[in-house]
């Protein structure tokens, strides 16, 4: 809670001059923008996401598996590099249209976000009944109406859950709104924060969106308060692929195969070019150190924040209207905080504790312990807890969400306590959820920049922070190899939770 407070306790803070200058000036259009940029991307997100997901779980066409795997991958290319390929590709052909503008930002984040959406509404759509489906078609609905009247409302938890995130990660997005010159909250807060030295107006820039974002997420919640999208398990049966002609096969299969390849295809093509016939950079020890570093701090900081959002959903689920549970819907907003406001935000209270400390201690015990925290990886697995536990904490709570609560009283009725409940009957029914969560942040904090550069230990580099270094020296291609590295470690991931989708569901 303390960067929470940390960060509304700066509009006690007087109001400089900055801000009346922000407010007369570009104030109206970082709102605007970023607003713009939310929907756009949330929309597209949705139809790019359900339309496949959907397509991938019903119908049984050439290629489906590979497919349906292959959809994943855009999720480990990060926005910017995507800009940037494609930016580059433009300029070589002049007669393809300019991305530099706020529809260009929209499609290049929408291409690789939209599987935040594609992977929680397919593991929805598998997990609704197969009895529910051949009921509409005795009643004469077609497959359109199965999709937009049954399908979609009962994965609404999944479905909206990809899209928040979706839509929060472009409104945390530097990167590529940045390089295609689209003025934002986010853009805004760099330039008060570095170009104004200002961390005060800053971080009260950082407090509005916040509040902005709670409130919208607020009305979704309420919006679906009173309303139950558990089905009975024991009438569900695993769903049967549909077989259909080979037009609609053509069909489909260009449908799925559209986003895969301007989502991660060309981009990855271009990037690998660059890699091999223009890019001076060696893959040698230095480079593999690198690649190591990232892919165990990705581990460690997946793998604790799995193990809070766990045991932050069971406090909600257990104890809804406790104390507790509200201080935690306001933790698990942390990833509509652009990445160095939560730097700042974290950086500001340690450092002012290390300081104290070790004066306390010189004064007292003439003992310099140093900086405990700031500068180490503690601050940093910290700062992404706070960043990426809305991943995690709402991919387990759609699971959750499933599981109706008479399944718990059915459970303790026959004698089974928690930890029963927990072990035998919860467990194997999240491990889904679970898995996807632990995915999303594996390859979050492999792509994360700003937040690793800024709290990152002194001689420690990732694979993101390389690319972003020679990217800023307009050195492009060299920079494809540490891009090319990062989705190479987020493929294995992502084939282990797809086959986990793809696998039997669980049964009580």
């Amino acid at each position: 809670m303390v960067p929470f407070i940390f960060l509304a306790s700066s509009i006690f803070y007087p109001f400089n001059e900055n801000w009346q200058h922000i407010i007369d000036t570009v104030l109206y259009d970082y709102f605007i923008n970023s607003l713009s940029l939310a929907l756009g991307v949330g929309f597209c997100t949705f139809i790019i996401g359900t339309t496949t997901a959907w397509l991938t779980s019903v119908y049984d066409f050439p290629f489906r598996k590979i497919i349906s795997w292959l959809l994943l991958m855009p999720l480990a290319m990060p926005a910017y590099i995507i800009a940037i390929t494609y930016v580059g590709i433009i300029d070589n052909f002049n007669f393809l249209p300019d991305i530099r503008n706020l529809f260009g930002a929209t499609i290049m984040i929408s291409l690789v976000l939209y599987p935040y959406v594609y992977i929680l509404a397919r593991g929805a759509f598998l997990e609704q009944s197969k009895e529910l489906y051949e009921s509409s078609q005795i009643l004469g609905a077609s497959q359109l109406k199965i999709f937009l009247n049954i399908s979609i409302p009962m994965a609404r938890p999944a479905i909206i859950l990809g899209v928040t995130l979706a839509a929060m990660e472009a409104l945390a997005d530097f990167g590529t709104v940045q390089f295609l010159g689209v003025p934002t909250f986010t853009t805004g807060i760099f330039r008060t924060w570095f170009g104004m030295n200002d961390t005060v107006t800053a971080t009260q820039m950082a407090t509005l969106l916040l509040t902005i974002v709670f409130i919208f997420v607020f009305i979704e919640q309420q919006s679906r308060r009173k309303v139950s999208y558990a089905e009975n398990i024991k009438t569900q049966s695993k769903l049967d692929y549909r077989i259909t002609s080979n037009k609609n096969n053509i069909i489909i299969i260009t449908i799925c195969i559209l986003p895969l390849i301007f989502g991660f295809l060309i981009p990855f093509i271009q990037l690998l070019y660059w890699s091999i016939f223009v890019s001076s950079e060696n893959w040698n020890t230095e480079f593999f150190n690198i690649v190591k570093d990232t892919l165990v701090l990705s581990f460690i900081a997946a793998t604790i924040i799995s193990m809070l959002s766990i045991l932050i959903n069971y406090v909600k689920r257990f104890n809804p209207n406790s104390i507790i549970n509200k201080i935690m819907q306001i933790i698990t907003l942390g990833y509509a905080i652009p990445g160095p406001v939560v730097a700042i935000a974290v950086l500001i209270p340690f450092a002012t504790f290390d300081n104290f400390l070790n004066q306390f201690l010189i004064s007292k015990f003439n003992y310099d312990v140093g900086l405990l925290f700031s500068g180490t990886f503690f601050i940093l697995i910290f700062s992404y807890c706070i960043r990426f536990l809305t991943v995690s904490s709402r991919t387990i709570k759609s699971g959750l969400d499933s599981l109706s609560l008479a399944t718990d009283d059915a459970a303790r009725s026959l004698g089974a306590n928690t930890k029963t409940i927990l072990s035998k009957i919860h467990f194997p029914l999240l491990k889904t959820s679970v898995l996807t969560g632990f995915l999303i942040v594996f390859i979050d904090v492999m792509k994360e920049l700003p937040l690793t550069s800024i709290l990152r230990p002194f001689n420690f580099n990732t694979l993101a922070v390389k690319a972003f270094e020679l990217a800023s020296d307009e050195k492009i291609a060299d920079a494809s190899n540490a891009a090319i590295m990062i989705v190479a470690a987020g493929i294995i991931p992502v084939i282990l939770i797809t086959k986990n989708i793809l696998g039997k569901r669980n049964k009580v």
